[in-house]
């Protein structure tokens, strides 16, 4: 099939308009440009998701775009014959352009943030005075100075004199490495070396290495160990200890885009194992081991768990 006739998955078209507005948010940021370029020379159909993106925004004012969802359809439609004429019917009438900016106010944290991943993606910085950043899967942070803001997602941070301020409070340390997490409705805070104070409004406490704490709006609750290591996934690993099938699966689920889940039946169903993070299909295949389940899967997105037959 000739490239310019390929039909692209809707993921890739997405990305393609986030990194559209993300430098046009930011248009001085080499970095930033650097990711992107690594993006599109990663697939060439992520490439060619590029180009006509640029073929479609170049025909609104100022290469205004519409909201996402709105040109996501038009790409969909304009995949094969993609010419000046037919985009600009496609476009049509009512079709009402917004601005960049417009898009960008309602747009994920991680178009608007110094610093984000992708699902399924982490990365590693280093900011201010040496301290070290890991980010987790699908996260976002701001970074000024050796202050960090974490507004989604997980981070580990690692050095002297940091502080990482997220949803439910601000979390210093001296010399320290430790991880946090944007949970629903707390943040969790796990300290694997030195010590981590931490104020909130609902008070303030010193964290000790081997412990840690969920921030909730109301109260600070110590968090005991887990099924999960918190830590692991730094080391592109899932390490999991006496886990529900059901929490594994959710767990799982951050690193990859789609639905994935599991019978009802199966959920209270208990594993243990180190996974690793990079090889999505062989983690869940490795269940099929240690469970008697097996995989069933329609699509690269669509995958559930279901007993033997």
């Amino acid at each position: 099939m000739r490239a310019s006739a390929e039909r692209l998955p809707e993921t890739i078209v997405r990305m393609a308009i986030e990194w559209q507005m993300r430098l046009r948010a930011n248009p001085d940021n080499v970095e930033l440009f650097s990711q992107c370029q690594a993006w599109r020379l990663g697939d060439a159909r992520h490439e060619l998701a590029w180009q006509r993106m640029q073929q479609v925004s170049g025909h609104f004012h100022g290469n205004h775009l519409p909201d996402a969802t709105r040109t996501v359809a038009l790409l969909r439609n304009a995949e094969v014959d993609l010419t000046r004429r037919r985009t600009l019917k496609l476009l049509g009438v009512g079709l009402a352009a917004g601005s960049a900016s417009l898009l960008l106010a309602n747009a994920p944290q991680g178009w608007r943030s110094d610093f984000a991943t992708q699902v399924g993606e982490r990365r590693q910085l280093l900011v201010d005075g040496g301290v070290q950043l890991q980010l987790n899967t699908d996260s976002a942070v701001d970074v000024h100075g050796r202050e960090i803001f974490l507004h989604s997602g997980e981070v580990l941070v690692d050095g002297a004199d940091w502080r990482v301020r997220c949803k439910y409070g601000v979390c210093d340390a001296s010399q320290a490495r430790a991880v946090l997490r944007e949970r629903e409705g707390y943040s969790e805070l796990h300290v694997e070396r030195g010590e981590v104070r931490v104020s909130a409004a609902a008070g303030s406490q010193r964290v000790q290495a081997g412990h840690g704490l969920a921030l909730y709006p109301g109260q600070l609750a110590a968090l005991h160990s887990g099924a999960l290591d918190p830590f692991a996934w730094a080391r592109g690993l899932l390490i999991v200890n006496d886990i529900r099938l059901a929490e594994f699966l959710s767990e799982a689920s951050r690193y990859r885009r789609g639905w994935l889940h599991c019978d009802p039946q199966l959920a209270d169903l208990r594993l243990s194992g180190v996974f690793r993070l990079d090889e999505p299909a062989t983690l869940l295949g490795n269940i099929t081991y240690l469970l008697p389940v097996r995989i069933e899967q329609r699509t690269r997105w669509w995958v559930r768990v279901v007993a033997q037959a």
